[in-house]
């Protein structure tokens, strides 16, 4: 099976998102579930638009407030200072956040992230796309799986019965917006 192409998608930058075929036919343990997270995905840190960075920055306060003691508090020590030129992003720009205590400076003790309790009506979304939408991922315009990080909620397996689309619904739908998640329905019903 070929990659096919999404075009109803709400990611304005990427005009024809090509899907990997794994993406349509990975399979996952019934008891896998992406609300099972043990925050493993958060070990190298992730790359983060211009504007999402932005965000982050002009809510230090907000993000400070849900951030525990192990943690670094200091705005100026949260990005890794490496840019990379990345057609994925927006901006056409990614920024590194930084590693703290062996995973994302934003992972708490309790392995949940700090930019996600941070959000509200107030600070809108803190928490970086590409970590709401693990272990859906795009790498060089192709939607695809992410490397598997942790068995209990993001690795296929070969005797799985639940689809990558059942299990990630929500993460594509964050991702694609409703139109892209039915296109991409419909290409997994494609011959």
């Amino acid at each position: 099976m070929s990659g096919s192409t999404l075009r109803r998608h709400s990611l304005r930058h990427i005009a024809d998102l090509t899907v990997d075929p794994e993406l349509l036919t990975a399979r996952f343990d019934r008891t896998c579930a992406t609300t099972a997270c043990s925050g493993r995905c958060c070990a190298d840190g992730v790359w983060a638009d211009v504007a999402e960075r932005e965000a982050i920055l002009r809510q230090t306060d907000a993000v400070q407030r849900h951030m525990d003691p192990t943690q670094v508090h200091d705005p100026a020590r949260w990005f890794d200072g490496e840019t990379r030129e990345d057609a994925d992003f927006p901006s056409g720009l990614a920024f590194g956040t930084a590693v703290s205590n062996g995973s994302c400076v934003f992972l708490r003790s309790d392995r949940r992230c700090a930019l996600q309790a941070a959000s509200n009506e107030q600070t809108g979304r803190l928490k970086p796309l590409f970590c709401f939408a693990f272990p859906v991922t795009i790498v060089d315009g192709l939607l695809c799986l992410d490397e598997p990080r942790d068995a209990a909620c993001c690795t296929p397996s070969a005797t799985g019965t639940v689809s990558a689309l059942d299990l990630c619904a929500d993460e594509l739908t964050i991702l694609l917006g409703a139109d892209g998640v039915e296109e991409l329905r419909n290409h997994r019903r494609d011959p």
